[in-house]
């Protein structure tokens, strides 16, 4: 990557926030924030231009994300943060549907294990959040039925890119779920200890794997 130093940067806004939240800094944690997602949107353009539809859509993923970020800083706003997010793995899904051959689904068959694991997992957390869901309980249903599609859609892309690319995005697609889940918990079931740290450093981790895996995958095909 001959953008390395862009990285570099971006962990040290990472590391930022992160400090904010430890801290209890709350006007740096706002002004760090929204800044994880558009810088990756940035580094995405100048490791490849957004030539693609599948790197446009990522981005455009990630401007979404942003705008979850701060729409959950505001109060009351869980909502419009929950719906950004929403539409941001959709947009996600569509990506890597693009990078995914039925025929070579049909041949390998490791996905239909992935798609039992998702799917016992986005029940069990179903029944844990339930009780405590009220009016939510639709648009959280949908929501963990969309970032189980995601993370789905982010291992049938195996036969159809490199390892690397691969490996980064499906591992960054189960970051997404366990900071969700983390979030998910400690906001309607039971506070967790250091919630905020283990949320953003799953979430950081996740949106950075998609971006770098799909880096990745561009670079494969030059």
């Amino acid at each position: 990557m001959k953008h390395y130093k862009l990285h570099i940067a971006f962990f040290g806004i990472a590391l930022l926030h992160l400090l904010a939240i430890y801290f209890a800094l709350p006007n740096l944690r706002y002004f760090s924030k929204p800044l994880i997602c558009l810088f990756l949107i940035y580094i995405l353009f100048k490791e490849t231009g957004l030539k693609r539809n599948i790197e446009k859509n990522i981005a455009i993923g990630l401007f979404f994300g942003c705008l979850g970020d701060i729409f959950l800083m505001m109060h009351d706003q869980f909502i419009l943060g929950l719906t950004s997010f929403l539409i941001g793995h959709i947009l996600y899904v569509i990506a890597f549907i693009k990078q995914t051959n039925p025929k070579q689904l049909v041949k390998h068959k490791g996905y239909i294990l992935i798609a039992g694991i998702l799917l016992s997992y986005s029940y069990y957390l179903y029944t844990v959040l339930k009780p405590s869901l009220g009016p939510l309980k639709i648009p959280v249903i949908l929501y963990i039925i969309v970032i189980g599609l995601m993370a789905f859609f982010a291992y049938t892309r195996k036969q159809q890119v490199g390892f690397w690319s691969f490996l980064t995005v499906f591992i960054a697609a189960l970051f997404f779920i366990i900071s969700d889940s983390i979030l998910a918990v400690d906001k309607f079931v039971a506070y967790i200890a250091n919630s905020g740290l283990m949320i953003m450093s799953s979430y950081i981790l996740a949106q950075y794997g998609i971006t770098l895996g799909t880096i990745l995958d561009q670079k494969s095909r030059l």
